[in-house]
């Protein structure tokens, strides 16, 4: 159960990904655009998921099991994933916030303004938990494997 468990949250981690980088990107590029910015003033809040996929890459590529078979890591992704959209979403079709309806814009950037500084602690945090995991010494319980002598 905990190997199913575990290899759904680990595919669902990705797509969530995808979905929290697109809406945040999004919402962003939108946002420059009314204040007539450079799209270049967007890239600190971005670090923070390039980051994130470059580790989920390593992980990914060097098969790293400290980190590919943590089933509570793997939960805590979909949970910090899941909560960007679900705010990213709110910022786009909550009609009853003040700012939308007032300006016009279909988006309530001071909404999500304010939540970007989260975005961040919880995709650092996540950047750095996952080097946690990779770098972690391995149980004492876990004996190697012994080789069969022929």
């Amino acid at each position: 159960m905990k190997k199913i468990l575990n290899g759904l949250f680990y595919f669902l981690k990705f797509l969530l990904l995808i979905g929290a980088f697109g809406l945040t990107l999004f919402i962003l590029v939108r946002m420059n655009i009314r204040l007539d910015k450079s799209v270049t003033t967007i890239i600190p809040e971005i670090v923070p998921f390039i980051l994130i996929l470059l580790v989920f890459i390593i992980n990914f590529i060097f098969k790293q099991k400290g980190v590919t078979d943590n089933v509570f890591y793997n939960i805590t992704c979909c949970l910090v994933f899941t909560t960007i959209i679900v705010a990213s979403l709110r910022a786009i079709f909550d009609t009853n916030m003040v700012l939308n309806k007032k300006y016009g814009y279909g988006i309530d950037f001071n909404f999500f303004d304010n939540f970007i500084a989260y975005i961040k602690i919880m995709v650092y945090g996540l950047s750095i938990a996952n080097l946690f995991l990779m770098f972690r010494e391995k149980d004492k319980d876990e004996k190697p494997k012994k080789e069969k002598k022929a």
